[in-house]
């Protein structure tokens, strides 16, 4: 690359892994942003600080940057078209670096096939199974998913920095909705969206069509697009090409079939699941068995199914590979059995909460809801009417581990708008209280989950608490139920 200088206007999660890339590639960086140090949560403050480590410049709390040293300037997404800055980069003749130049950098260092998946949810378990597949079909596989990092284009990046991408055959990649842009550049073998449904709205301005339009980039990167039916009359344009898949349940039965017919359609039989398609003119029907608890892990399966047979692997390594896959952290993850009741760990919200639950709905439920806000404000009202559905009882946190910050009231909404008047509802500052309650309240053969963002963006760290409620709870409570 030859580009000596640049400055990053922005240090989000959008400026953050493009100023490493750049840095890796070797150009002096230096970025810039009208907040403080001081003003970014601790965890950020500790991304930035890593920045300078390696030898990328500062300047924060400045309004007006000086960009006339520099040679390029990268403008995170968040900065408005109309800001006075971009007018004078583009007066003084000065290389405005685009996400399709930054995604074609990445494109040309992940030199080998690549498949790309996207979707309201379901996205890290889809990658972790195709991932699974070509590893059983003897590939060595780079794969990179929320799993790593959050942010996965930061992930991204950081694995190329540290060389995790050579000597890899194939490439399986998440692709978030809020930092897809990064992406748009890249070419993919094969494109996957799972699924969109109104879970991220708020992202978005409540607007449908402004998030299927973010998730319609994937349609010009990939050589072959894989969709869920769900999609067809979601996404602002079509492709004539696409191959569609659907997994007949209550969630799939308003799907317009006809319009989309799938290729690949799975469903459950006498406690069987099978995937369905054809190939050379002849019906095929596999039969596969998950250990797992959450239905749509069985949704994603299809997708990974559909995937692996039209890049052209066997049955035989399909099965190996699926054989392999255990759960994803964060998607119903057992954590074990606490004085009889069995414990989960789940990141769903919104919509995606029936996902999680619905096999579970005839045994007692109790929920740890954990925060939901976190750079997002996501619609707490919706969730707690829809938990509502399930839960025996709900115990609400208001400490956002990302954000490092108590705010009851995040709590306190989503339990208010529970509908059902036999839930029992308790508000607690954290996950490791709410966890140590659950124990105390719950009875032999029930069962505790914890829902929310937190499993995702802040796995490890909530994990921990939760585990040391629900054993605290165990010691305290022993002999009880």
């Amino acid at each position: 690359m030859d580009i000596k200088n640049c400055i990053v206007i922005g240090a989000g999660n959008a400026g953050r892994p493009v100023a490493k890339l750049l840095n890796y590639l070797g150009t002096e960086v230096t970025m810039t942003d009208t907040k403080n140090l001081g003003e970014f949560t601790p965890r950020f403050q500790e991304y930035l600080k890593e920045l300078e480590a390696m030898g990328i410049t500062l300047t924060l709390g400045i309004r007006e940057p000086d960009i006339s040293p520099f040679e390029a300037i990268y403008f995170a997404p968040t900065i408005p078209e109309s800001a006075p800055i971009r007018k004078s980069a583009e007066e003084s003749g000065m290389k405005v670096l685009s996400h399709d130049y930054i995604s074609g950098l990445i494109d040309d260092i992940l030199d080998m096939d690549k498949i790309g998946i996207t979707g309201s949810f379901g996205k890290t378990t889809t990658t972790t199974m195709i991932t699974n597949i070509f590893q059983a079909a003897g590939y060595n596989v780079y794969s990179c998913s929320s799993m790593k990092q959050n942010l996965v284009s930061e992930a991204l990046v950081n694995d190329i920095i540290k060389g995790e991408h050579i000597g890899a055959d194939i490439a399986i990649l998440e692709l978030p909705h809020g930092t897809i842009g990064l992406f748009k550049g890249l070419t993919l073998k094969i494109g996957v969206l799972t699924n969109v449904l109104p879970e991220h709205l708020s992202e978005f301005g409540g607007s449908m069509e402004k998030y299927a339009e973010r998730k319609s980039v994937m349609l010009d990167m990939c050589e072959t697009f894989i969709a869920n039916c769900q999609c067809g009359d979601i996404l602002s344009y079509k492709r004539k090409d696409t191959i569609y898949y659907n997994m007949k349940s209550s969630y799939s039965k308003d799907f317009d079939t006809e319009k989309y017919p799938p290729k690949f359609t799975s469903y459950f039989e006498d406690d069987v699941f099978h995937v369905c398609y054809e190939e050379n003119a002849k019906a095929i029907d596999e039969t596969f068995k998950l250990d797992s608890i959450a239905n749509y892990n069985y949704e994603n399966l299809t997708a990974a199914v559909a995937v692996a047979i039209t890049y052209g692997l066997s049955m035989d390594d399909i099965k190996t590979g699926i054989n392999a896959f255990e759960s994803v952290g964060g998607r119903m993850e057992y954590l074990g059995n606490f004085n009889g009741a069995d414990a989960y760990y789940d990141a769903s919200f919104g919509p995606s909460i029936r996902q999680a639950l619905e096999a579970i709905r005839d045994r007692n439920i109790i929920v740890v809801f954990g925060f939901l806000d976190t750079t997002t404000i996501r619609d707490k009202a919706l969730n707690g009417k829809i938990v509502g559905d399930y839960a025996n009882m709900v115990i609400a946190t208001g400490y956002a581990e990302l954000m490092g910050e108590l705010n009851m009231d995040n709590a306190l909404e989503l339990l208010n708008a529970i509908e059902n008047r036999d839930v029992i509802k308790l508000a607690v500052c954290d996950v490791e209280e709410a966890s140590e309650l659950a124990v105390k309240y719950a009875k032999k053969g029930d069962i505790i989950v914890h829902l929310g963002t937190g499993a995702s963006n802040s796995y490890e760290e909530v994990k921990q608490k939760m585990l040391k409620g629900l054993n605290e709870g165990s010691k305290r409570y022993a002999g009880r139920n």
